[in-house]
């Protein structure tokens, strides 16, 4: 009788009907935000669509059919894409199918963790799937794998929080193959929520590291022997440093503050709300008196804060998809620091203040015709509706046999045009020479690090290329190009060589 009770009709249990409603919810959110924006995705997108299809068409792990290449920083989502192509036949709605995928996790693990740290879902579950999709970085990175990401770390935190350590431990693993860098803030956010101060408490990390390492561990060692890398050549090409007006990923926000003032001072609300709700659950820590959610807030903050001080450390360029770890992680402290007052009924009106945010978001994002040409936070030479056409116009006028350089951004031209286009993203040879040349000015660490990850790579010289296609200012002959902040432009086909990079 008891069992008949907790059951609804069609024998799901009552407790995951939340659960399963936030899931779908997610999903209507995911795909709202996928038709607005799949015609203006931005170039790298098209890097790992380009992996998916040529895995799914050709079973070859690269860039294009013609070389071979590692730069795939997300395994995982080049699986799903795959797969998503393999049942559909069309890349572009496989992108959509696994954003999709990606906000209902977002849903469902959101609704658990709700019910886990005893918090009003119906206020968490709209503020993490709405504060996410809405997020103008987050918008306009569809396509690559930023939202698999923040799914997979917000069900590490979900699971970790139930203590639940295979669990935990495998969604981990997710998060590695999602992309590497995810190790830093997952392992914060496991450690944070599965150790305790007994010994019984500290062996749970046993069996979530252990399937954390069976998980994400065999393809590494295959990439590693086979692919010439144990983890993706994007960490050699992307830590060049700097942009040249010296933005790197530690002062970027205030360009960004400069370069898209409204988005930005959007998003940093939403980060200082999620700040002040870690400065709160810290003082409830410390004081000994906390609850279930403010541990889960300390552990998804600080796991915030060592990805974004890991990746100032290290110098890297401040491309926007590199603080979509940290920004999720502290909007997920954001929304339970809400959902907590809300449950409380001491500040509920913050919530519905949040939700404006999240609204006005969405309104920023929905300036220009829809669906978008480009998202509100772009910095591509062309949009990909240009370069998909200069990219067919290029296969047509490329000689059978030949090879061409890419101008400097190589994704949707790569894909809309099926030939041999090469820079460091499509052939491994480049990357290697890149990686010994950086060593040898490196230090002894990064020295070897890079005689490591490339021990098992072959050393062969890179080919080069035969022609090069430039991309120029202002209006002439050639494919025509023209985005906000760059103005009039064209990529021109020439029949110059260039030398290996």
């Amino acid at each position: 009788m008891g069992a008949a009770r907790d059951t609804t009709r069609t024998g799901t249990p009552l407790h995951r009907r939340p659960d399963l409603l936030a899931a779908v919810g997610g999903a209507v959110a995911g795909a709202a935000l996928f038709l607005l924006a799949h015609r203006g995705m931005p170039d790298d997108s098209y890097i790992t669509l380009d992996y998916a299809r040529n895995l799914a068409l050709h079973g070859h792990w690269g860039l294009t059919p013609f070389r071979d290449a590692n730069s795939a920083t997300s395994p995982l989502n080049v699986w799903l894409l795959a797969a998503g192509i393999l049942v559909t036949g069309r890349p572009v709605v496989a992108a959509g199918m696994v954003l999709v995928l990606a906000t209902a996790a977002l849903g469902w693990w959101s609704a658990g963790l709700a019910r886990q740290v005893g918090v009003r879902g119906r206020v968490l579950v709209p503020l993490v799937v709405g504060l996410t999709v809405t997020s103008p970085i987050f918008a306009s990175v569809v396509g690559m794998e930023s939202f698999l990401g923040a799914a997979a770390l917000l069900g590490v935190a979900r699971y970790a929080a139930a203590r639940r350590s295979v669990a935990a431990g495998a969604v981990l693993g997710l998060a590695v193959l999602t992309r590497p860098d995810l190790a830093v803030p997952g392992l914060v956010v496991l450690v944070a929520l599965l150790v305790g101060r007994t010994p019984a408490a500290w062996r749970a990390l046993v069996p979530a590291l252990a399937t954390t390492v069976v998980v994400a561990l065999p393809w590494h060692l295959w990439s590693w022997f086979v692919l010439g890398g144990f983890v993706p050549d994007t960490l050699v090409i992307k830590t060049g440093g700097a942009f040249p007006n010296g933005e790197v990923f530690g002062n970027g926000p205030s360009f960004y503050l400069d370069r898209w003032p409204v988005p930005t001072a959007l998003m940093a609300a939403v980060v200082l709300t999620g700040l002040v709700g870690l400065a709160r659950s810290v003082g409830s820590v410390l004081r000994g008196r906390h609850a279930p959610v403010d541990r889960v807030v300390v552990a998804c903050g600080v796991a915030g804060l060592a990805h974004y001080a890991v990746y100032a450390a290290m110098g890297v360029s401040s491309y926007l998809w590199y603080y979509c770890p940290s920004l999720f992680l502290l909007t997920v402290c954001t929304a339970l620091f809400a959902a907590d007052l809300a449950s409380r009924r001491s500040g509920a009106a913050l919530a519905p203040a949040l939700a404006v945010v999240a609204g006005t978001a969405l309104g920023i994002g929905l300036v220009g015709p829809l669906p978008w040409a480009q998202p509100v936070m772009f910095g591509n030479w062309a949009t990909a509706a240009q370069y998909l056409d200069a990219g067919r116009g290029l296969g047509a006028a490329l000689p059978p046999g030949r090879s061409v350089s890419a101008p400097g951004e190589i994704g949707a031209l790569a894909y809309g045009c099926e030939c041999d286009i090469v820079d460091v993203f499509s052939d491994h040879d480049r990357v290697v020479a890149l990686a010994a040349e950086r060593a040898r000015t490196a230090g002894p660490v990064t020295r070897a690090f890079l005689q490591v990850n490339y021990l098992f790579s072959d050393s062969d010289p890179a080919r080069p290329t035969d022609l090069h296609l430039r991309w120029r200012e202002g209006t002439g002959p050639g494919w025509p190009t023209n985005v906000p902040g760059r103005g009039p432009g064209r990529l021109v086909f020439e029949a110059e060589p260039l030398d290996p990079e």
